[in-house]
């Protein structure tokens, strides 16, 4: 293992391009006064939200000192000055659930190495290399001050897959360097494939079988899944330890035809839905406006429900002279359409009470029901006292139960008549 070899040879020129990108947008932001408040508010959201989870973590993790776990401790002293770190980082150990991770940050000027528990549980189980890989790991992003340069390249985020890319060069770079300070690179391998499989069986995995994976396990779902990952796939970073380690061994390949193809065939998938979906969106408003059309076009001609009678259509709309006009020729009263309402029912729908008056006045049944209750209770349900008022007066029973099963009582919960009177009158 060569220290000349440790930085990924693409992460310089990711972070120069991102970096390019920022400034630009830096400087846009600079000369405009709503940029400037959009960048401002943007990174209070950020910062807010790194205080408030590193302070939670804080305040809940376990930090690692010379009087809590001093073994890791010491070994965190000793990783520490080989990577030459002016000030060695707060370690903290937080309860992670099962998941295997960890992370190097800031929290007010001072550097946090923070690992899971279940990463940590190694150093009690015969995996104390494997821990020193990860906490070296993690050192090297700090000696390498990528959480800054993180920070500083923030606007790169909005170039799609750059940001990703330069992350996973970073990672790249932080495997070598603490592979190279532990000097061990089974060790680092192992830590890694545990990352994969978990901290009970990654011992037993066959690594050049799971570096074979690169290969096998190449097509265009698994290439998007790594570009959009800040992480590259497992078996790539073992393979780039034991290259590191050992320049002649076998170097497996993505299948990058089988990619090719499989990413155009999906880029053709997306653009085909993408132009379907317009296609029914357009054919769905074009249908829609022409029922509109067609609907208001059959109303303008008289179009009804089945069995709705003239007179109905003169309730529904409020007109007293067409319903007195059709009385006056002998419409039916008491007729009902096919949902089984009658010209009362449709009066009380429009909640026109001089319609209401006039039906009754002419015999309309005060009690009439249709499918679903009575009228008065329907007048009620619509909250309509003052029709309700009239139904009443003209011997509607606020006790009838209606098809439902409800009285006009029961929906305006009144216990009795004269209960029921009363709330009518209050405007309930």
């Amino acid at each position: 293992m060569s220290k000349t070899n440790i930085q990924s040879s693409r992460e310089t020129v990711y972070f120069v391009i991102s970096l390019i990108f920022s400034i630009l947008i830096y400087i846009l932001a600079a000369v405009s006064i709503i940029g400037i408040g959009i960048a401002l508010t943007v990174f209070a959201i950020l910062l807010f939200a790194n205080v408030v989870m590193l302070g939670t973590i804080r305040g809940n993790g376990v930090r690692i000192h010379e009087r809590q776990f001093p073994d890791v401790y010491e070994r965190v002293q000793t990783l520490a000055a080989q990577m030459e770190l002016k000030k060695v980082p707060d370690v903290f150990v937080i309860q992670s659930e099962g998941a295997l991770n960890a992370f190097a940050t800031r929290f007010f000027g001072r550097d946090m190495v923070v690992l899971y528990s279940e990463v940590f549980e190694l150093a009690r189980e015969q995996g104390q290399d494997e821990l020193d890989f990860i906490i070296a790991h993690e050192l090297a992003h700090v000696k390498r001050r990528h959480v800054w340069k993180n920070l500083l390249i923030l606007p790169a985020g909005f170039i799609p897959f750059l940001s990703t890319a330069y992350s996973r060069s970073c990672e790249y770079t932080c495997d070598r360097h603490a592979a190279y300070a532990i000097q061990n690179a089974a060790a680092a391998k192992r830590a890694l494939t545990l990352l994969g499989i978990g901290k009970k069986t990654y011992a037993e995995v066959n690594e050049d079988a799971y570096r074979e994976q690169i290969h096998t396990e190449s097509n265009a779902f698994v290439w998007l899944a790594e570009v959009l990952s800040t992480h590259p796939r497992l078996p790539k970073r073992i393979q780039s330890i034991e290259r590191f380690h050992d320049g002649d061994v076998r170097y497996y390949e993505p299948n990058n035809g089988k990619i090719a193809l499989g990413a155009t065939l999906l880029i053709a998938g997306v653009t085909a839905g993408y132009i379907g979906l317009i296609a029914l969106t357009t054919a769905g408003t074009i249908a829609f406006a022409s029922f509109m059309q067609f609907s208001e076009a059959s109303f303008a001609d008289g179009f009804s429900v089945d069995g709705e009678t003239p007179l109905m259509v003169a309730a529904s709309e409020g007109d007293v002279a067409e319903v007195e006009a059709q009385l006056a020729n002998g419409a039916d009263i008491d007729a009902r359409n096919g949902g089984n309402e009658d010209a009362l029912m449709y009066a009380m729908y429009s909640g026109d009470t001089d319609v209401v008056t006039t039906l009754l006045e002419a015999g309309a049944d005060p009690n009439t029901t249709d499918d679903f209750g009575t009228v008065l209770a329907t007048a009620v349900a619509y909250g309509d006292y003052e029709s309700a008022k009239i139904l009443v007066a003209n011997g509607a029973d606020p006790a009838l139960e209606g098809p439902d099963g409800l009285s006009a009582m029961d929906e305006i919960g009144a216990s009795s008549e004269e209960e029921f009177m009363e709330m009518l009158e209050q405007g309930y």
